[in-house]
């Protein structure tokens, strides 16, 4: 624990009642290498949430972090979030509850399979932190990657000595190929994707600060430029505005904070505070002390935690001690996104985490001597809990109020653009393509790709427009021939991989190149040559795309 010691408490001082008078948060901390100020905020705040950072145009950072949620992804704890963990294996005590990212792309951008999650989106190894409140610590991430000295992701050369953690965090999401990015994908690729794109062009519900800066339709370069001073756009600046957009965003109006806690909350902060000894890591106000303890959540082999990072043996297992606001809007708990369940308490509630610290956790090697002294009884949880779940939930944080408004993402939308429709036909084998269409068909801006897989390997497949079809009926179109006509392939490629079922391509589109001003609305549908078909056709399901401006 290094300059955090400032935010937390020393010593506690009880007044009559038995009520506690606490420090309340601070003013956020800055580096005077990166001073907050309102023009770089916004543009943080409109890079935060536009999905054109990552490679595909289908994450942002707000994907995995909305307020709502306490700051982390909702997502996190659904089936589709299930990480099958070191064994590999589905189903068992080692999978992990991740954030779901894009799929693997090659260094090209062309769809790759992925040993562990196929052709499906990736997901993390370790679920979202919450972004609230990550001001105010001296390391970020699970294992605390994300160091106090800022390096400029390009040159390595000392930006901010020290109070930089933030700015190392927000430059490592762009280029995970899990988490943003394509394989290979670099700050210059990144760079002058923003200098073309419309800013938040995928997104809706703009906020009205947001609002006010986009008023004029300025491009990224003019954003820089009202925020640094020159158009460029750097990767130093895109993590100095992620960060000073972070920095503004301060949970401190909390009934702790204020003074409204009930008397049941009441009873479950000096019961934190006391006997409980919560407090000895999760201190206030704050609620962490910044550090990285091992509590047994699960076997070090699984994930070392912070020992990967400093390679001290001692540090095996070790991980860093979350802040505890809006913890009550989380669904899910803990570095692997679940909590081994108590008797009598469902799988992720703050019941089964209390319980799991008054038994000491449940793999002891390397572990913290402080689980030995936890002490939660039954009678008190419920208090706690409330005072947990309510005394520590800042209303602006769950409503999503300013600064913790938001725009709505194309991500968010009731009915994804593209979806999938139909069946397919069979080929080789009995496979049916896979039709792979994430990607949001935005017009003038690159990222726009629509790919197969489950094809006859080596075979040419025709990414076609098609008829949509009569209700029942088939699809209308015809065997792909050259010429300019509706009918035209928009995309021909030799499919990747060997035999029946293993085949897999990407096709790359320039939506302005093709007449979606006249019909925005579209029919795509893969047709691969494969003798294995009646037709001599395979072909995916339908993908129903609307064009996007």
């Amino acid at each position: 624990m290094k300059s955090i010691s400032r935010y937390v408490l020393p010593a506690l001082a009880l007044l009559g009642a038995g009520r506690v008078a606490l420090a309340q948060l601070p003013p956020p901390p800055a580096p005077p290498q990166n001073p907050i100020t309102p023009e770089k905020a916004v543009l943080g705040k409109i890079l935060f949430w536009d999905e054109q950072l990552s490679s595909d145009n289908t994450v942002a950072c707000g994907t995995c972090h909305m307020p709502a949620n306490g700051g982390a992804d909702p997502r996190t704890g659904s089936p589709a979030s299930r990480h099958p963990g070191p064994d590999g294996i589905l189903g068992n005590q080692d999978d992990i509850f991740g954030t779901l990212g894009v799929m693997l792309a090659d260094a090209n951008d062309d769809y790759a399979e992925s040993p562990t999650f196929g052709f499906d989106p990736q997901i993390t190894g370790r679920q979202s932190p919450s972004f609230v409140g990550a001001q105010y610590f001296d390391e970020l991430f699970w294992d605390g990657r994300a160091e106090s000295t800022f390096r400029d992701p390009v040159t390595n050369a000392v930006v901010i000595p020290n109070g930089g953690a933030l700015e190392s965090q927000a430059a490592g999401p762009p280029l995970s190929e899990v988490e943003m990015a394509h394989e290979a994908r670099d700050w210059a690729q990144i760079t002058s994707k923003l200098e073309g794109a419309r800013p938040l062009a995928l997104a809706s519900n703009l906020t009205p600060d947001i609002v006010t800066a986009l008023a004029n339709d300025p491009t990224y370069p003019e954003l820089f430029e009202n925020a640094f001073g020159t158009t460029e756009i750097s990767a130093t600046r895109i993590a100095f505005a992620l960060a000073t957009y972070q920095r503004t965003l301060v949970p401190d109006q909390t009934p702790f904070d204020l003074g409204t806690l009930t008397p049941g909350q009441q009873q479950g902060l000096n019961a934190f505070l006391g006997p409980s000894n919560c407090a000895v890591c999760h201190t206030p106000p704050l609620f962490s002390d910044g550090s990285f303890r091992n509590i047994g959540v699960r076997p070090i082999a699984e994930d070392n935690g912070r020992q990967e990072v400093t390679g001290n043996f001692n540090d095996r297992g070790r991980f860093k001690v979350p802040g505890l606001r809006n913890v009550g809007l989380r669904n899910t708990f803990f570095h692997n996104g679940h909590v081994p369940p108590a008797p009598g308490a469902p799988l992720n509630s703050l019941e089964a985490v209390i319980a799991f610290y008054d038994r000491g956790g449940d793999f002891g090697i390397n572990q913290d001597p402080l689980l030995n002294i936890t002490n939660v009884p039954p009678p008190v949880r419920p208090a706690m809990v409330d005072f947990l779940e309510n005394g520590l939930t800042d209303p602006r944080v769950e409503n999503e109020l300013f600064p913790f408004d938001r725009p709505s993402l194309q991500s968010e939308e009731p009915t994804p653009n593209p979806t999938l429709v139909g069946s397919g036909v069979a080929g080789s084998g009995g496979a049916v393509p896979r039709a792979l269409a994430t990607a949001p068909p935005l017009v003038g801006t690159p990222g726009f790709k629509i790919g197969v897989a489950s094809g006859l390997g080596g075979a040419v497949a025709h990414l076609m427009w098609v008829d949509s079809p009569n209700a029942g009926g088939p699809v209308r179109g015809s065997t792909p021939q050259f010429g300019f006509t509706r009918r035209t392939p928009l995309a021909t490629v030799v499919l990747e991989g060997g035999g029946a079922g293993e085949g897999f391509g990407t096709a790359h589109l320039e939506l302005g190149d093709l007449p979606v001003t006249r019909w925005p609305e579209m029919t795509l549908q893969w047709w691969i040559q494969d003798p294995g078909s009646r037709s001599g056709y395979a072909k995916s399901e339908r993908i129903e795309l609307t064009a996007l401006f």
